[in-house]
């Protein structure tokens, strides 16, 4: 099994993900999540973009009976759509986004070497609603599920 860095877990995820939306044939614009939206990002998702943010949280390390070290953690994607200037259209775009992710991860190992492919029933998603998102005209989901690979030591 290979051993894979967080860094090297996130963009395989990223390109995982942009490899999913070309497939269906939507454009979407795929980057890792810093943490915050700006007023400008907002007002960008609500009109002309749709986006989705992939960040990797909560890892934690154990070391297995071989003297393997093994990273667990979340992958966490926040996706963002907005009307697209067309009213009423929010909710089925931020759908489409989310739901492209959403059947392509069930026994996917998301292209990359993962102890295990994910779970279905692993797979999270809430509505992230929030009174300035809704006030800027986007809407957001997070979508979440967990992975687990052989981490490097460091030596």
């Amino acid at each position: 099994m290979a051993e894979l860095t967080p860094a090297q877990v996130l963009a395989g995820i990223q390109a995982w993900a942009q490899q999913q939306y070309q497939e269906a044939g939507q454009k979407v614009e795929v980057a890792l999540h810093g943490g915050r939206f700006s007023v400008a990002d907002l007002e960008r998702y609500s009109t002309r973009t749709l986006a989705c943010r992939i960040a990797l949280e909560g890892l934690k390390f154990e070391v297995n009976g071989a003297g393997r070290l093994i990273a667990h953690g979340h992958v966490v994607v926040v996706v963002l759509a907005g009307d697209g200037s067309k009213a009423g259209s929010r909710a089925l775009n931020v759908l489409a986004v989310g739901g492209t992710l959403q059947a392509a991860l069930p026994g996917s190992k998301c292209g990359l070497a993962l102890e295990d492919s994910v779970n279905a029933k692993d797979l999270r998603s809430a509505n992230l609603y929030h009174a300035g998102l809704d006030k800027a005209g986007t809407a957001a989901w997070v979508l979440t599920w967990p992975v687990k690979f052989n981490h490097p030591r460091v030596r």
